[in-house]
Parts: C-alpha cells; sequence; structure tokens
C-alpha cells in the first residue's frame, strides 16, 4: 500500500502556526470511502461526511461543502462500528483532518472478530467439559446423593 504524499502547504513550512510535528503521520493511512458521522455540543449537531484515510492514530474528513467544526469531535463510523474521539489537527474549506484522542495503537489486538468468537466457542466448550467432569465427581463422592431427592 502506498502512504499518502502531505501536501505541500504553508503548515509543512517549520516558522508556520500551522506546523506540525514531524511525526504527525507516521501511521500508515489507509485509504478508504466510509461513510461518517461527525458529532459535536454534546451529539446535538450531527453532520455527515465521507472517511477518505483511515489509521490507528487519525483520519482525513471530507465534506460536501464548507462546514465548521470545534477542535474536539466524536466520529461516528457505521461500517465499523466504532466511534472516536478526535481532535480536528488540519482544516481545509471542505476537508479536515483528524487524531483520535484515545490512540491504542500499541495495545495488542486480534486480528478479527472471528478471532474472538473462536476464544468464546472453545471456553464455552471446555466450561461444557468442566461442568461434566464435576457432576461425575460428585456422582463418585456422594454416591447417595441422587437417590435423596
Amino acid at each position: 500500500m502506498r502512504r499518502k504524499q502531505p501536501k505541500a502547504n504553508m503548515a509543512d513550512q517549520p516558522d508556520s502556526p500551522g506546523a506540525q510535528p514531524e511525526n504527525a503521520q507516521a501511521a500508515l493511512r489507509l485509504r478508504t470511502f466510509l461513510k461518517g458521522v461527525v458529532y459535536h455540543d454534546n451529539r446535538s449537531v450531527s453532520i455527515d461526511c465521507t472517511v477518505r484515510d483511515l489509521s490507528d492514530s487519525g483520519a482525513r474528513l471530507e465534506f460536501p461543502t464548507r462546514v465548521g467544526v470545534p477542535d474536539l469531535i466524536e466520529l461516528d463510523i457505521p461500517q465499523r462500528h466504532r466511534t472516536y474521539t478526535a481532535r480536528v489537527m488540519r482544516r481545509e474549506p471542505c476537508e479536515i483532518g483528524v487524531a483520535f484522542e484515545d490512540q491504542r495503537s500499541s495495545e495488542p489486538r486480534r486480528t478479527s472478530d472471528t478471532q474472538l468468537a473462536e476464544r468464546v466457542q472453545k471456553l464455552e466448550t471446555e466450561i461444557a467439559a468442566m461442568g461434566r467432569l464435576l457432576k461425575q465427581l460428585k456422582a463418585k463422592v456422594f454416591p447417595n446423593d441422587g437417590e435423596a431427592q
């Protein structure tokens, strides 16, 4: 996959007020075309957007018209079943770049929900086997318990 090359603009100049650290786009961003919804003002305002690039640390959001959003927003991506708290790092007339506030990219992650479902199934099987073993042990230790009931 190719990394998005940053556009040359005034924010790329070290002396400009909008300059960002060199590693601001260090995370690999995947090109996407996902529906997103930006929320702000305690979710009283919602704005539809298109998530054009996405990484563990941030995203590039595109809007059909000029929008004004505060520095701190919530980004909901329904297709991914995820909502992120994000800080606006870059602004253009119909586009913003955001950094996710809750970065957990250093934590180990499962590769998919399928792996989680397989683990749950394995644990349920083990619990059922332990229940059967417990029943057998009770029958050996308390052989007359079943007759008293």
